[in-house]
């Protein structure tokens, strides 16, 4: 039965979003393609594996909005092998505005603390042939894209409140309820609040000071390079240590 399924043309299931120069490039390949509209992913190539795919120019705005994240998690809920295709990663860095460590603070989290692969390429026609080939290799082992996990998302969560929210956030060192409602309105949730003070960076002028900071939440009110080495004290220092030091966060 494998070797039948792998003779014939991988199946691919593509989100009807993805559209222009991306599914003209897929018209040239060997491959069976079934346009859908996707709650999850990309492209489905097989009940196990999907792909979201990012184009450089569409990267920065999905990270600052909170959607990369957002659309990760969910494909990694559904998902047994998630994968992530940054295409044309270059014009990523066009945009004057752009820091590169918040990029790459994006791109290392969804691999590291994701366990999300990360392929770039260098345009469309690569993007679509690397996803051919994946799903041949998927498809070769009897995985079809047709069974399409049937997953409620809203069933993976539990009723979880505004005031939950803001009630956590008021956890970290300096946070009060303007500023929890603030990180809320402004990154979406408490999770995507703890990452960006995780990936914050704070620069320090030559004779050692804190001077600023950089990253995901740079020029955000009230946010300055005191709060954040603070806050990144507290979420990253050992408990034990913390127990046998009785350190305290607000002293630093």
């Amino acid at each position: 039965m494998n070797n039948k399924i792998s003779d014939s043309p991988p199946k691919i299931i593509i989100d009807e979003r993805e559209r222009g120069e991306i599914r003209r490039a897929f018209d040239d390949l060997e491959c069976d393609i079934r346009i859908e509209t996707l709650d999850f992913g990309d492209y489905i190539l097989s009940s196990r594996c999907a792909i979201e795919r990012k184009r450089g120019d569409d990267l920065v705005s999905s990270i600052f909005d909170t959607r990369f994240f957002q659309q990760l998690s969910k494909l990694k809920n559904v998902f047994q092998f998630p994968i992530l295709i940054i295409e044309s990663l270059e014009k990523t860095f066009s945009r004057k505005f752009v820091k590169e460590s918040s990029i790459y603070g994006a791109l290392i989290y969804a691999t590291y603390k994701m366990n999300i692969p990360v392929i770039p390429t260098k345009n469309a026609l690569e993007t679509a042939k690397i996803i051919v080939e994946i799903a041949k290799l998927e498809q070769s082992n009897g995985f079809l894209p047709e069974i399409i996990p049937n997953i409620d998302q809203e069933s993976l969560k539990e009723e979880i409140s505004a005031e939950d929210q803001k009630y956590f956030l008021e956890g970290l060192v300096d946070v009060g309820d303007k500023k929890a409602q603030r990180f809320l309105d402004v990154l979406g949730n408490p999770f995507f609040a703890l990452h960006a003070i995780s990936e914050a960076k704070v620069n320090y002028s030559k004779n050692g000071k804190p001077k600023n900071i950089t990253g995901i939440i740079e020029g955000f009110k009230g946010i300055g390079s005191k709060f954040i080495l603070r806050n990144q004290k507290l979420l990253n220092y050992s408990f034990s240590e913390s127990l046998k030091k009785k350190i305290k966060i607000r002293e630093i």
